[in-house]
């Protein structure tokens, strides 16, 4: 199961004073850069041919034939030509700054979170109390790694365009014109007008949106920002250079709108929609993300509804939908931590979702 991005790619991530470096954005365990020099040959190794303990996300996208991150950096690999000897590839997810606190997150990627998390019963490692005076300034990447030869960075969130970690990067590549650059972005904001002018500069910007339904539905889900904030905005973005992704994360929390959602992303994106599967990591635990584990009435109505649909996409719905688990959905404490969630929000998930909640038989 060979893998480019222990070889050209790292993923740097810093929580205030904490800095981590992972072979990519999908690793499941944080090393420190001692750890990361120290192991980085054996994770070569193992992933000459195999997949490490580490790689549970891809893993389970393989499995049922959703696209990895894996097979798109090797393919991203052989059409850029990049070296296997040197970074070229770099992923920054620079604190956890955000203004949203989607319903799929949680406080390690959303300083937003902190107080619902809080409030919960979740206790918050003071790592993600955002403090961005206690963070290393951006000038510790290019003192430690030899960066003088990119061709991608990736900028993670959080909301990398609430910062200004971005632009000061940029400002220091020498090369522009060969760099392919990304942001995941919740697009509540707009990037400034300065780090438009040095996009003009970079060979080519994608901008990867987060949006996993449309309408009220997505103002639940993308807590609190607002739909029609998101279409003035994505508007804008339309009338720039760049390319634009939808991004979507499918769940129990969604799964049952997604044909609805898929012919407005097609009619909005084209074929720049890339899906999968939530990651049990974030929020809470497989047992009420996944939707593997949804009880065999739920999954029967689900495979009756997507019956006539085909591709490739679906085709590994289905599949995760057809796997038998013998484990029962733990749908009382969904219903739990959904309604603690409205009640300090002032949301209402089973109004919004009226039919799927009906169908999950919450009461």
């Amino acid at each position: 199961m060979f893998c480019t991005n222990p070889f050209n790619h790292m993923d740097i991530i810093v929580e205030n004073e904490h800095v981590y470096v992972n072979p990519c954005n999908h690793w499941s365990e944080h090393m420190s850069l001692d750890q990361y020099k120290k192991n980085i040959k054996n994770i070569q190794n193992v992933l000459k041919t195999n997949f490490h303990k580490c790689c549970s996300i891809c893993v389970n996208e393989e499995k049922y034939g959703a696209r990895s991150r894996r097979q798109a950096v090797n393919l991203f690999h052989k059409d850029n030509q990049l070296l296997l000897d040197k970074v070229q590839s770099l992923g920054l997810r620079y604190g956890t700054l955000c203004n949203s606190k989607c319903i799929i997150c949680s406080h390690t990627r959303s300083s937003s979170w902190v107080g619902d998390s809080i409030e919960l019963g979740v206790k918050v490692d003071p790592k993600f109390f955002f403090k961005k005076n206690r963070m290393p300034g951006i000038d510790f990447l290019f003192d430690e790694f030899d960066l003088s030869d990119l061709k991608y960075v990736e900028f993670h969130g959080g909301e990398p365009l609430l910062q200004t970690y971005p632009l000061e990067f940029l400002k220091k590549i020498k090369h522009l014109e060969q760099l392919v650059v990304k942001f995941n972005t919740n697009l509540a904001i707009l990037p400034s007008k300065e780090l438009q002018e040095i996009l003009t500069k970079c060979k080519s910007v994608d901008f990867l949106i987060s949006v996993d339904d449309i309408e009220e539905r997505y103002e639940i889900l993308r807590y609190p920002t607002t739909w029609n904030n998101f279409n003035k905005n994505l508007n804008y973005m339309k009338t720039l250079p760049y390319r634009l992704i939808a991004c979507n994360v499918i769940s129990t929390l969604n799964v049952w709108y997604l044909p609805e959602f898929y012919y407005w992303a097609v009619k909005n994106f084209g074929n720049n929609v890339h899906s999968r599967f939530v990651d049990p990591v974030l929020f809470l635990d497989s047992k009420i993300s996944d939707i593997s584990y949804l009880n065999n009435k739920t999954k029967a109505k689900l495979l009756d509804k997507f019956k006539d649909i085909n591709g490739k996409l679906f085709d590994s719905i289905k599949n995760k939908l057809s796997e038998n688990i013998p484990i029962d959905f733990d749908v009382d404490r969904l219903e739990n931590h959904l309604k603690k969630l409205d009640k300090i929000r002032s949301t209402n998930y089973p109004a919004v979702f009226k039919e799927w909640w009906e169908i999950l038989n919450i009461k």
